[in-house]
């Protein structure tokens, strides 16, 4: 009987081992390795831009765009970008295209946390050149009447000598080139310009200053501050000239002079002041993206819905009106608030309601295996206040015209592993 007890219990006890054993084997099988999530990633900025023909509409290709050290061409359909910034804050923006006029556009972005790309979308016109050549013999003198939405004339001496901008004389007739151009909103002095100007033969250097007026285009009241500005190619800013600015009442003109030629504003002083912005989500089409592959993939491209344009938060008639212009008047200041406000935004012009767009944003970002990326957005609606002083025979009104704009996108990442039952729903993508 012992023996038998023995050989029991030894049956028993491998029984009991290998039943341990297969369990084990069975745990072991059932179990998965955990993907090792990826590191969070530094924050990138991008800005992605299209060009056009102010004149015709249409999209503007060959435009080269400098940004610093960087440069790009835009392609068929106006189109440029600069991605994967690593760096937020200010950026400022040159564009140059033979036969049409400079253009510069400034945006910054702010500090953004990691995982996150923030993406700014910017429209731009261009203005072709369309000379206007008046010859002028300096040495008899004559006057030169500027086309344009506001009437402007520069008058020649009779008698000035002329120098080059290499400080050479120069004699005999002069062709000139005096036409109205867009605005330049570029460095910290943007006042807009009831008239801005381009002289040509750029450097031109004169004896005796040389008169100009700009007339003004209202009946009723002018602007209070007025002065002269010139475009400092070198520092791409806007420069107050130390040549006063007056207003002849009788034949209703503003009335400096230049003593040289290059690029100039008459401007009204116009207070800019940043009112902060709203933060609104927007929706991300391609969220999430599954890879329930093997091997990391790649993702260069999210699509998303967001806003686009600006719009003045109330209607600029009614400012107006409460400014207490009315008639033909009212018209015209609309228009020149109007026209002052686009360099601001693009030389675009405002939308009475934000329009809905798809765009594909420029990502840098890798799914790995069992994993999937989720992405959530939203869109900064930036508001400005610009402020200008006017001046009647009953005194003096400050019209404020509060702006809204679309501004940059932000899109978060999120890498969320995947389970044996979790396969997505809507939107997004399977890899």
């Amino acid at each position: 009987m012992n023996s038998k007890k023995r050989f029991s219990k030894l049956i028993s006890g491998i029984l009991t081992f290998l039943l341990i054993v297969s369990l084990a084997g069975v745990v072991s099988c059932d179990k998965k390795d955990e993907p090792v999530p990826p590191a969070p990633q530094p924050a990138k900025y991008t800005i992605k831009g299209v060009v056009n023909n102010q004149q015709s509409n249409t999209a503007l290709s060959g435009v080269l765009v400098t940004m610093g050290a960087l440069t790009q061409t835009t392609d068929a359909s106006g189109v440029f970008e600069f991605k994967d910034l690593t760096v937020a804050g200010k950026y400022t923006i040159n564009l140059t295209k033979e036969g049409f006029f400079d253009a510069t556009y400034s945006l910054e972005f702010p500090e953004a946390a990691p995982n996150h790309t923030v993406t700014f979308n910017i429209s731009i016109t261009m203005v072709p050149f369309v000379p206007g050549v008046t010859p002028i013999d300096f040495s008899t003198g004559g006057t030169i009447d500027i086309e344009g939405g506001t009437p402007v004339t520069l008058t020649i001496p009779a008698g000035t000598t002329v120098k080059d901008k290499d400080n050479n004389t120069v004699t005999g007739p002069i062709n000139i080139t005096a036409v109205e151009t867009p605005d330049i909103v570029s460095g910290s002095n943007n006042n807009p310009g009831l008239s801005v100007l381009r002289f040509e033969p750029s450097g031109l250097q004169f004896s005796k200053p040389l008169p100009l007026t700009v007339k003004n285009p209202f009946s009723t009241f002018k602007f209070s501050n007025v002065q002269l500005e010139y475009y400092n190619e070198t520092t791409k800013e806007w420069e107050v000239k130390s040549q006063s600015v007056t207003y002849n009442s009788t034949t209703k003109e503003y009335a400096t002079t230049i003593d040289h030629f290059s690029m100039y504003k008459v401007a009204f002083v116009t207070t800019s002041t940043g009112m902060g912005f709203l933060t609104e989500a927007l929706n991300v089409v391609d969220t999430p993206i599954e890879n329930t592959t093997l091997v990391p993939v790649d993702v260069s491209k999210i699509k998303v819905e967001r806003k686009n344009g600006y719009i003045f938060e109330t209607p600029l008639e009614t400012i107006i009106a409460n400014a207490g212009v009315t008639g033909t008047d009212a018209t015209k200041l609309k228009k020149v608030i109007e026209d002052a406000i686009k360099p601001y935004y693009g030389n675009s012009s405002s939308v009475t309601s934000f329009a809905t767009v798809e765009q594909d944003i420029s990502v840098s970002r890798t799914v790995q295996p069992n994993y999937k990326l989720v992405t959530t957005g939203s869109q900064a609606i930036n508001k400005n206040k610009y402020s200008i002083s006017i001046s009647t025979d009953s005194g003096t009104a400050v019209i404020d015209v509060v702006v809204q704009s679309a501004g940059a996108v932000s899109l978060f990442f999120q890498d969320v592993s995947l389970d044996d039952h979790d396969h997505g729903s809507g939107g997004g993508g399977t890899l």
